[in-house]
């Protein structure tokens, strides 16, 4: 059994290569940003608002371990942009199974973010990307302890392949 959690910045691509990855290789995925709207029946931007962003990372924390705790098959989960920074995410998750880190710049990031800041409350500011520069420089040092680094541009379903592979068959 291993779990395989993608971590990164928010747009650098981890709910969409969580499904990509799940499909490709026959194992279940699980969106933790999805898992938490359906166990609160409210957006993440609605939990921000209306909860704090403490309250969120809690919960964030509860579901996460829930799923480590509950979960006794392969799985690829793709984690909120900021799972690893808090509580002892990154060590419960590591411990659970392997890490990849997906690192995008900024510029990439801006690219794919553009049209979604109503949907991400961390996003809500005047200038994206001074703002996404300071959170990569507050993150990076943690993403990085990843078991596994990939520069999100280069990456393909291949790219995954022996990652995947000396995930789901070790004993």
């Amino acid at each position: 059994m291993s779990m395989i959690f993608l971590i990164g910045m928010p747009g650098v691509g981890k709910s969409y290569w969580a499904e990509k990855l799940a499909l490709a290789n026959n194992i279940p995925h699980i969106d933790l940003d999805m898992l938490i709207e359906q166990k609160e029946g409210q957006s993440i931007s609605s939990l921000f608002n209306t909860q704090g962003e403490a309250y969120f990372r809690e919960i964030e924390t509860t579901i996460l371990n829930e799923i480590i705790d509950n979960n006794n098959s392969n799985a690829i989960i793709a984690c909120g942009g900021g799972t690893p920074c808090f509580a002892d995410n990154l060590t419960q998750m590591k411990k659970a199974g392997k890490t990849i880190y997906l690192h995008a710049d900024v510029d990439l990031l801006i690219s794919r973010l553009q049209n979604e800041r109503e949907k991400r409350p961390l996003l809500q500011v005047e200038d994206m990307s001074v703002h996404l520069q300071q959170l990569l420089n507050m993150r990076d040092h943690i993403y990085e302890q990843a078991d596994y680094i990939l520069d999100a541009k280069d990456i393909s379903l291949s790219t995954f392949d022996k990652i995947i592979s000396s995930c789901i068959n070790r004993p």
